[in-house]
């Protein structure tokens, strides 16, 4: 049987197929900047294999990692061979096909967003007694996620019965993982795989990766440092308890319908929704600046959540697109990668505008 808790000391190849023995589906990540390998050169350019058909590319049957996250695989013959092409690859493990869900609690910056009444935790209004040490004492995303527990899961919100037992894994930046067993979506037999990734809006520097989206593996070890796993067995992921399953769904579960634009501010009213606006961009290139890693899901949470307000605000995407991909460059993205992060995010941040916001900085309605 395989080890329910890989060394640090493991290959990656090992570590690759302990997974896997274990339900896990996983693939290659370059070791110099944790992307997806790249396509081979038969489908590079090849507009018969395009990303979104990868059942149709014939070379991942053959031992290519074609397709990244879509080539995830528990087929140990498969894995061998793209660990015998690459031997220093990072295995990655996708959340969707192994039916699982990631809970990334970052550790980013430990000063609290500029408006932490509004943006600890998207969709409710905090204030300050309702955290004990105020605002100042949250440092991170697993501060955040305590906060959220003691308002949606009571006095014991975590069960103390094994089946509720993530595995749990301690990032080199200081943050932690919480893999947990996929919840069901009520009434969609599809279950896990029509969930989707929810980028910053669980609560601050909280990522849920879910579906087609991945995290680095359990025990395996980057340029950063290792990801240690601290408790949890790979063979029995535990399942969220009810609370959190419900705010799970609540960000994860698919739209059926995208909300209709928000009412529009007036006058000095529309000023102020501009300013706003101009504040989330400079607030997120702050805390996008110092990061080492997480630079690209910041980005695109940031673009993602600006695409959203631009209705509101009566902004276009031309006002902002060049300081989103500035804020990207400035954190050290390359800019063709910048660009093409905002560009994505924005666009379906667009499709999906959010509400006008309840700020003190603003005082306008829906």
């Amino acid at each position: 049987m395989p080890s329910t808790a890989p060394t640090a000391t493991a290959s990656p190849v090992s570590l690759a197929l302990d997974l896997a023995a274990a339900g896990w589906h996983v693939f290659p990540l370059t070791p110099r900047d944790k992307r997806p390998l790249a396509n081979c050169l038969d489908c590079r350019d090849n507009p018969d294999c395009p990303a979104d058909e990868y059942t149709r590319c014939r070379c991942i049957g053959g031992g290519q990692w074609c397709h990244g996250v879509r080539a995830a695989t528990t087929d140990p013959g498969r894995i061998t061979t793209w660990w015998r092409r690459v031997p220093a690859a990072i295995p990655a493990v996708a959340a969707g096909p192994s039916g699982l869900v990631l809970i990334d609690l970052d550790h980013h910056t430990d000063q609290p967003p500029a408006d932490p009444a509004a943006r600890l935790l998207p969709g409710l209004t905090l204030t300050e007694n309702q955290i004990p040490g105020g605002f100042a004492a949250v440092r991170d995303g697993a501060d955040v996620l305590r906060l959220l527990a003691r308002l949606r899961g009571g006095p014991n919100p975590w069960p103390a019965d094994p089946a509720y037992q993530p595995v749990s894994v301690a990032t080199p930046s200081g943050g932690r993982h919480l893999w947990y067993r996929a919840p069901a979506i009520p009434t969609d037999k599809t279950n896990h795989r029509r969930l989707r990734q929810a980028l910053g809006e669980l609560g601050w520097q909280i990522d849920i990766k879910a579906a087609w989206s991945y995290g680095i593996a359990p025990g395996a070890t980057t340029r950063a440092g290792t990801y240690t796993i601290r408790a949890g067995a790979l063979a029995t992921v535990g399942q969220m308890p009810g609370w959190l399953t419900r705010e799970v769904l609540r960000v994860t579960a698919p739209r059926r319908e995208p909300p209709p634009p928000p009412s529009r501010p007036a006058g000095q009213d529309r000023g102020r929704a501009v300013a706003y606006l101009h504040a989330v961009i400079e607030d997120g290139a702050a805390e996008l600046a110092p990061l080492t890693d997480g630079r690209k899901a910041a980005l695109s949470a940031l673009a993602y959540k600006t695409g959203g307000l631009l209705a509101w605000a009566g902004q276009s995407r031309t006002d902002v697109q060049d300081r989103l991909v500035q804020a990207g460059i400035a954190s050290g993205l390359p800019e063709r990668l910048a660009r093409r992060i905002v560009h994505r995010a924005l666009t379906n941040g667009l499709a999906r505008p959010l509400p006008a916001p309840h700020d003190r900085h603003t005082s306008t309605t829906p």
